[in-house]
């Protein structure tokens, strides 16, 4: 064990005046404006022998390869090995489009996109020279009424909310971090503000409870929206809902530190282990003209409405180009079996974080901190890149948008993650993160 020192620090993202939007195939329009301000929040602890920094950004997700840029310029301007550093999104849908997903949901600025990189890279570099002594406390809470099971409303939700504070050593705040997993989708397709919807207001209330820098990591919410939708329909959510999940979870977050003992002896460690991720195969060159002969009709139906459904002919266009695709693949090679994909683990003394570059179902969160106990787990999504959905066996059998057809949409993909994705990411988590 060393003594702890931390620093902590923010970077507005600036995103492109009337850019191009992600997350949902139904908006059409590009942005008029901003909201509330797209942030990388970060966060360096140091315990003399070994660094670890963490960053969550206000975006959708990003390409693997451009977080393994941004960690090797980070390891070059700081000396922080880029193999400890966690670079993880938190999932919004009012973000601009940041990684390759295909059709409108792809529309990067790309001269923006280096901009930023550029942005979190000097952020996170430049907390090596505000290392101050510090101390650490975690704690655990239950906060219902978030989330539902948006795959099989009958399965369970993940409602436990781990909190990790990082302190000067007269208890005043450095960073707060909060891990809880719900799809940030409060609000719909069509809203036009740039907004972190409710994890930035969850983090902009840990900022004002605890004059530190508040960071929010997504969980594995894969199968988890906001149960806004239920309340109000699909995509009905406003700021003020918001605001309102912000304000429950970063008082919760506060009330559950509130008792934890806290510590300045810390020992830190990462690690990281590329695995090989099943896909589902191809469909048959039968079921593969079939759905081309349905994308073709139902961007004629697109066109020929009443009222020329926009959102409807671009995604048929895009499910097209899918297809093309995929057909290139099965003429060629095949079709990819699997992807590499990187399981990152970091160690804060008894805790274990585990970062997913997937949108992973519930259990497959639960499976890790279930398999990491008595340690105290938390499992992160959308972590050092984002390759798509990953289901778990239950899902694979009911099939539906995450399960399947997700993948038509991510750049990365061109069949779904398969079967035994989930058991296999659950134990590589859980071994990797026991090995520090």
């Amino acid at each position: 064990m060393g003594q702890l020192k931390a620093s902590a620090g923010t970077v507005d993202l600036g995103p492109p005046t009337s850019g191009w939007m992600t997350g949902y195939a139904a908006r059409v329009e590009t942005s008029t404006g901003t909201h509330d301000p797209l942030m990388a929040r970060a966060v360096m602890l140091d315990d003399g022998k070994s660094r670890l920094a963490v960053v969550s950004c206000d975006v959708v997700g990003f390409a693997p390869e451009v977080v393994d840029r941004m960690r090797r310029r980070i390891e070059e301007k700081s000396g922080t090995p880029g193999g400890h550093v966690m670079v993880c999104c938190t999932h919004t849908h009012s973000g601009p489009a940041t990684m390759p997903l295909r059709g409108q949901m792809g529309y990067v600025h790309k001269a923006w996109l280096r901009t930023m990189q550029t942005r979190i890279v000097h952020l996170v570099s430049g907390l090596v020279k505000k290392l101050e002594p510090a101390r650490v406390a975690d704690g655990k809470t239950i906060v219902s009424g978030i989330g539902f099971n948006r795959q099989d409303r009958s399965r369970p939700v993940d409602e436990e909310l781990t909190a990790i504070a990082i302190e000067r050593r007269d208890g005043s705040s450095i960073a707060t971090l909060i891990d809880y997993p719900t799809h940030a989708v409060v609000l719909g397709p069509q809203n036009l503000l740039y907004s972190g919807d409710f994890p930035g207001a969850t983090a902009r209330q840990l900022d004002w409870l605890t004059g530190g820098v508040g960071v929010y990591l997504q969980g594995a919410c894969g199968d988890v929206d906001p149960v806004t939708q239920i309340e109000k329909g699909w995509g009905q959510g406003t700021f003020e809902d918001c605001e309102a999940i912000g304000e429950r979870l970063a008082t919760a977050a506060v009330d559950a530190l509130k008792p934890a003992s806290r510590a300045t002896d810390v020992t830190l460690g990462a690690a990281s282990r590329t695995v090989d991720v099943p896909l589902d195969p191809p469909p048959s060159a039968e079921e593969l003209e079939k759905l081309v002969a349905q994308f073709k009709s139902d961007r004629r139906a697109a066109i020929a409405a009443p009222v020329r459904n926009r959102s409807g002919e671009l995604t048929a266009k895009t499910m097209l180009a899918w297809t093309r695709k995929l057909r290139h693949y099965m003429k060629q090679d095949g079709a990819p079996t699997s992807i590499n994909a990187e399981v990152f683990a970091a160690r804060i003394n008894e805790i274990r974080i585990v970062g997913l570059p997937f949108e992973t179902y519930t259990d497959i969160g639960l499976g890790i901190k279930e398999g990491l106990k008595p340690l105290k787990g938390v499992v992160v999504g959308y972590a050092n890149g984002l390759y798509g959905y990953c289901p778990t066996g239950w899902a694979k059998d009911q099939g539906g948008y995450g399960a399947d057809a997700s993948c038509r949409w991510f750049g990365a993909l061109v069949t779904a993650i398969g079967r035994g994705a989930d058991e296999l990411l659950i134990e590589a988590g859980v071994d990797l993160a026991r090995t520090l």
